[in-house]
């Protein structure tokens, strides 16, 4: 049969069922899981493809999201992305995912073509526009969620990681082993800023002074450098690094300049990305929940479709104690 020639009536025929539950299987609507599954094997059988431009004019969604991600290289992005996908597509709708570069001009762009494409939401993940950029393109948006950055003069929901939290618990893990000298190497952006709040809050909490702190940039040639500036500054037993990409720089600072982790310096980093388990010695790090971040936002889309106004979420991270870090 011409798969082009396939309509809804042929399928509710092949199936048993009447069109209206064809229509409501197209839909995401209500039906049962054993009639779900007679419909949709019965489109496989018959090649139907359904005309979404079509549905979209007839009831006004897309049933589409939006989601732009600042790094498609980025490990924890690519874990977010199937998170928003898993649960999107469980519910029914499809996504369509762009790269902002970082580049804030490129990131409006791409919002006003989301719009323009009548896209239901939009999952903007680490975004770099400031609340009154987000706001002046309001008009032109569907419903946003942001991910990895707060809403606060967004107007927006958002589902963040405790990032002060984490820091603040990685810093006092350190203190408990007998590390009074601990160094920090800050990251940027909001994440940096709050992490390296956790870490002062943990040292001033015990009443203990500041280690060396010096600013990278959360990549792997930043953490180098910033490593090898804090060996100028001797006397630190640990270091706490905004980020995994930073600590493996920093491990390639130490191990040219023969100092031993964790014999001589302890080492934690921040993400827990998938090398850092098989670093040598393995990283002490803090688990991102990624995944559940990408899944949290696409509940708080699909609770912006339904009339709601979805809460903010904020998760934990989990601190994973490896070989990186020696008692004092």
């Amino acid at each position: 049969m011409d798969k082009r020639n396939v309509t809804i009536y042929e399928v509710a025929q092949e199936a048993g069922v009447s069109v209206a539950t064809v229509s409501r299987v197209l839909n995401s609507g209500r039906v049962a899981p054993e009639t779900r599954r007679r419909v949709l094997e019965a489109m496989d059988r018959l090649g139907y493809l359904p005309n979404t431009l079509a549905r979209s004019l007839a009831t006004g969604t897309s049933r589409a999201v939006g989601v732009i991600i600042p790094d498609a290289a980025g490990p924890l992005y690519g874990r977010m992305l199937r998170g928003v996908g898993d649960a999107l597509e469980a519910a029914g709708y499809t996504y369509i995912t762009g790269t902002s570069a970082r580049d804030p001009d490129r990131e409006a762009r791409m919002l006003r073509d989301l719009g323009a494409r009548k896209v239901d939401a939009v999952v903007l993940i680490g975004s770099s526009l400031d609340g009154s950029a987000l706001r002046a393109l309001g008009a032109a948006l569907p419903p946003v969620v942001l991910v990895e950055r707060e809403g606060g003069g967004a107007g927006a929901p958002a589902v963040t990681v405790d990032n002060e939290g984490a820091a603040y618990a990685a810093t006092r893990y350190l203190i408990a082993r007998g590390h009074t000298r601990i160094a920090h190497v800050r990251g940027p952006r909001r994440a940096g800023q709050e992490r390296y709040a956790g870490y002062r809050r943990a040292l001033r909490e015990a009443g203990l002074a500041e280690g060396p702190v010096v600013s990278g940039d959360f990549s792997e040639l930043g953490g180098y450098r910033a490593m090898r500036a804090l060996l100028e500054r001797p006397g630190f037993t640990a270091v706490f690094l905004a980020n995994d990409r930073m600590a493996l720089g920093a491990y390639k600072a130490l191990r040219e300049a023969g100092v031993r982790v964790p014999e001589e310096v302890s080492v934690v980093g921040f993400d827990d990305l998938v090398f850092a388990a098989y670093l040598d010695p393995p990283l002490t790090t803090l688990r991102q929940p990624a995944y559940e971040l990408g899944r949290a936002a696409a509940k708080a889309v699909l609770a912006c479709l339904d009339g709601a106004v979805p809460a903010n979420v904020v998760l934990s991270c989990e601190l994973v104690p490896r070989a990186s870090v020696m008692e004092r």
